[in-house]
C-alpha cells in the first residue's frame, strides 16, 4: 500500500532534481527545471480533474483553488496587462493603471511584490475591463502559457516570460527583467524563480494527498469566468 504522502514524497523527488538541473548539473538549466516541475504539477492536477481537453483550465484551477497559496496565483502581473493594453490600442486605460499603480517607465529592475495587484485592485482602478481578460494575465495562466506550455511545446518560454532573472534580490518569487524591442521600446517580461515553483509544487501535492480525488468539475472553470 502507498503512503498517504506518497504524492508529496514524489514530488519532492522531482524538485530536488529540479533545484540541481536550475544549478546546471548534467548539462540543465532553467528550461529542464520548470519542464519537470510542471509536469509535476500537471499530473497532480489530473487527478483532482480527470478527463481530456482541460488540460489548461485544470493547471490554473488547482493554483487558484488549493493549497495555501491560492491568493498568490490569482495575483495579477500589472507589466504585463498594461503592455497587452498597451498594443491593444487601449492606450487610456494602459496609463491610468500605469499611474495608479506607479509602475516605472524607465528601466528600473521591478518584482512582483513591488508592482503586482489584486484582480479587485485593477478592476477598481479600470472598472470597464472584462474579468476574463484579466484573469489572462493571472500568476496562474501566465505559468500556464508561458512556461509549461511553451517549454512543452516550443522549448523555449513564451513571448511574455524570460528564463532569467535580472534581479539580484535573494528569495523571489516573480520578478521582471527589461529587453529593448526592435523599436527601441522597452517591455517588462515575467520570470518564475524555481524555488518559488518547486516549493509550490510540494505543497500543492500535500494538499492533494489530504484530498478526495477526484473532484467534481466546477459548472464554469475559474479561468473561463467573466
Amino acid at each position: 500500500m502507498p503512503s498517504q504522502t506518497w504524492r508529496r514524497d514524489w514530488v519532492t523527488e522531482k524538485c530536488q532534481v529540479a533545484a540541481r538541473l536550475s544549478q546546471g548539473e548534467a548539462g540543465g538549466g532553467y528550461a529542464e527545471a520548470v519542464i519537470l516541475i510542471c509536469a509535476a504539477l500537471s499530473a497532480l492536477s489530473a487527478e483532482l480533474w480527470d478527463g481530456r481537453g482541460i488540460d489548461r483550465c485544470r493547471f490554473i484551477e488547482m493554483l487558484v483553488r488549493v493549497g495555501h497559496n491560492t491568493s498568490d496565483f490569482t495575483t495579477v502581473s500589472i507589466p504585463l496587462l498594461v503592455q497587452h493594453l498597451d498594443n491593444s490600442s487601449r492606450k487610456s486605460e494602459a496609463l491610468q493603471m500605469q499611474r495608479a499603480f506607479s509602475l516605472p517607465s524607465s528601466a528600473r529592475v521591478v518584482t512582483g511584490p513591488e508592482v503586482d495587484k489584486s484582480e479587485k485592485d485593477v478592476l477598481s482602478i479600470c472598472p470597464q475591463l472584462d474579468l476574463k481578460e484579466v484573469r489572462r494575465f493571472s500568476y496562474a495562466s501566465i505559468l500556464y502559457s508561458e512556461i509549461r506550455s511553451s517549454y512543452a511545446h516550443e522549448y523555449r518560454s513564451g513571448e511574455l516570460a524570460d528564463s532569467w532573472p535580472m534581479t539580484m534580490l535573494a528569495d523571489q518569487q516573480v520578478s521582471y527583467i527589461n529587453r529593448m524591442t526592435d523599436d527601441s521600446e522597452m517591455r517588462r517580461l515575467v520570470h518564475f524563480h524555481v524555488e518559488w515553483l518547486a516549493q509550490i509544487a510540494i505543497e500543492l501535492a500535500s494538499a492533494v494527498d489530504n484530498l478526495e480525488v477526484t473532484l467534481p468539475r466546477p459548472p464554469v472553470w475559474w479561468i473561463d469566468e467573466g
